[in-house]
């Protein structure tokens, strides 16, 4: 009887592992994943520096954000245009071991279904900006829009960490025209958000400094 009940014992862990490991790798399920007409800005695990990520989102958490530290296959000859939207079939998996520096999450993107232009015109809108004392480095995706066709131009730029009032997500901002930045001073600043739709582009016009304090 003891051995009758190891060897029950025995199978049914052999079982419980087998169904373990295929739940494993049966996490998975087909999505849409939609990738954004405007970048935002974030950073790697650890970075201290910002740069300009996609935006996505898919149909199983339509949360809008940013694509990094998120591993996606099938992007290496996507050639992404802001001012569009792209909708992507997509199959999402769980990984049982994922890298330490990424999501347990990855995306597998089969075929295009969308590209939609969906900045068609110009628009304008006013805005309340914080800004912070100290400067943040920054890569931007786009450097022709910096240094025209410049191959010296820098890769990294020291630029103005902002964000609107209200809101928690920081931007870098290497210009905002009209503004003379100080140093170790906060600002709060009413702005004009200007883009244009083609080609595309987006600038900061200074409209008003509410208030500014030196940081001690």
């Amino acid at each position: 009887m003891k051995k009758l009940n190891l060897l029950l014992g025995f199978i049914i862990s052999i079982t419980l592992i087998n169904c373990s490991t295929k739940e494993e790798q049966d996490r998975e399920k087909e999505v849409v994943f939609t990738i954004y007409e405007e970048t935002g800005f974030g950073g790697a695990i650890l970075s201290t520096y910002l740069t300009e990520p996609l935006l996505f989102s898919e149909s199983d958490n339509e949360k809008i954000r940013n694509l990094t530290n998120i591993l996606v296959e099938g992007l290496v000859d996507f050639n992404y245009e802001r001012g569009y939207r792209y909708t992507f079939k997509a199959k999402k998996i769980w990984m049982s071991e994922p890298p330490q520096d990424a999501s347990d999450i990855k995306y597998i993107l089969s075929e295009l279904l969308l590209k939609e232009k969906v900045i068609t015109e110009d628009k304008e809108e006013e805005m309340t900006l914080f800004v912070a004392s100290e400067t943040i480095k920054f890569i931007p995706r786009y450097r022709k829009e910096y240094e025209a066709e410049d191959e010296s131009a820098p890769n990294i730029y020291d630029a103005l960490r902002v964000k609107e009032v209200g809101k928690d997500s920081w931007m870098a901002l290497v210009d905002i025209e009209d503004f003379n930045y100080k140093s170790g001073w906060e600002y709060e600043i009413r702005v004009k958000k200007v883009t244009q739709a083609e080609p595309y582009s987006v600038k900061y016009v200074l409209l008003d400094i509410v208030s500014k304090k030196e940081k001690i």
